[in-house]
């Protein structure tokens, strides 16, 4: 691996835990992590109140990106058109989780078309927008303890997007924990819930993955994996429910749970293919599956999804009773930089993605670590104490 000193850091920060382990935080340490309760509406209306100014943020940057995105009067008819329709699907659709964007466009004092194009991004149908990431999952006896770890960074291009760690308990008794872009519901990049099940995504674009903004009343724009994750208890549930899932994109998806199952999903807007059973699996933005590799980006066209898929391949192949601390210090590998690396920095001129948070879930414990921003410049001590740490991988 590349050393954190051979490249410039970002603004400094920390990893926190703040999970569904029996000994998780109980207070926020950071004002982006957030306790939420009640219904799906009331959760919207303290999540737009205590992320005001990180919401705001946020939609005017997807603002500036549909301008630089919508050049003409046709462009902005047809966005307009999409975000309306299905706007209107999911209205129809799902109620709930439309009360729980009406609650946040209230609690943030927006507009709630503002938070609906945050939600439902139809620029990102007109001409995809890289939101690109890495996946890394390691059990069995790679992993300390037998356990399963199930990480994540996300990268985002252009205006860069506000998180927030959300950690939430419905009326129904469901928990769960997410990641995700303040004012968002509907595409959290990851998460764990209280049946011990973790996922994470990451996009895959390419002129073969084009969306027909015209299907756009008939399913998500985006997998809704919010949803997904808290309707299902399984590794198995979630698959099944995502193949039924109505949707107008494909995205790779990793899943573990606390029954030490693990699936790499490549899905597309129509079907759903399963790599073959590993104790590893690595995903970032290409698939490799016979049936979905011709879809996917060429490595001329994404080297760096390549590249990093090859750097934490090889480092989870020769991992051995990995802890994780030890993972989150693959996360802010520089090999490859500023592009290609799992810690992707811009470039200059502000060209390329950057990483805007990486997390790591541990099951069974449903313990959860998080940081935001780029993980080469966050202190890793809170790994000392992990479950299965030992005094590997703490910085």
């Amino acid at each position: 691996m590349t050393t954190l000193d051979a490249v410039p850091a970002a603004h400094p920060g920390r990893w926190l835990e703040w999970g569904l382990a029996a000994d998780s935080a109980t207070a926020a340490e950071h004002p982006a992590f957030l306790d939420l309760s009640g219904t799906a509406a009331e959760q919207g209306l303290r999540h737009g109140r205590a992320a005001r100014d990180l919401i705001a943020a946020n939609t005017a940057a997807v603002r500036r990106d549909v301008a630089e995105l919508c050049t003409d009067t046709a462009s902005r008819e047809r966005y307009d058109a999409c975000l309306d329709a299905n706007a209107g699907f999911v209205r129809a659709h799902d109620p709930e989780q439309y009360a729980e964007l009406e609650g946040i466009a209230e609690g943030a004092g927006l507009p709630l078309r503002d938070v609906l194009a945050l939600n439902l991004p139809a620029h990102m149908v007109l001409r995809w927008v890289e939101q690109e990431c890495s996946q890394l999952i390691v059990g069995g006896e790679r992993a300390a303890g037998g356990r399963t770890l199930l990480a994540k960074t996300r990268d985002m291009a252009g205006h860069f997007a506000e998180h927030v760690v959300l950690r939430r308990q419905y009326p129904d008794g469901r928990r769960l924990v997410e990641v995700t872009v303040a004012g968002s519901v509907l595409w959290p990049g990851s998460g764990l819930n209280d049946a011990g099940l973790a996922m994470s995504t990451s996009g895959v674009w390419s002129v073969r993955t084009g969306v027909d903004w015209r299907a756009s009343a008939t399913g998500w724009i985006l997998i809704n994996s919010h949803d997904l994750l808290r309707r299902s208890a399984t590794a198995a549930d979630f698959a099944a429910a995502l193949r039924d899932q109505p949707r107008l994109s494909g995205l790779n998806i990793a899943l573990a749970d606390r029954e030490g199952r693990q699936l790499a999903l490549e899905a597309t807007a129509g079907d759903v293919t399963v790599r073959d059973s590993a104790d590893h699996h690595v995903l970032t933005n290409h698939y490799v599956c016979p049936a979905t590799a011709p879809l996917a980006p060429a490595e001329e066209e994404n080297p760096s999804s390549y590249h990093r898929s090859t750097v934490a391949g090889r480092a989870l192949t020769a991992a051995s009773a990995m802890t994780p601390g030890e993972l989150a210090t693959l996360l802010a590998d520089h090999d490859g930089y500023p592009q290609n690396s799992l810690c992707r920095h811009q470039a200059d001129g502000g060209q390329g993605s950057e990483t805007t948070y990486a997390s790591v879930a541990v099951l069974p414990e449903g313990a959860f670590y998080v940081t935001l921003g780029n993980p080469c410049a966050s202190d890793r001590s809170v790994f000392a104490t992990a479950p299965g740490a030992g005094t590997g991988g703490a910085r």
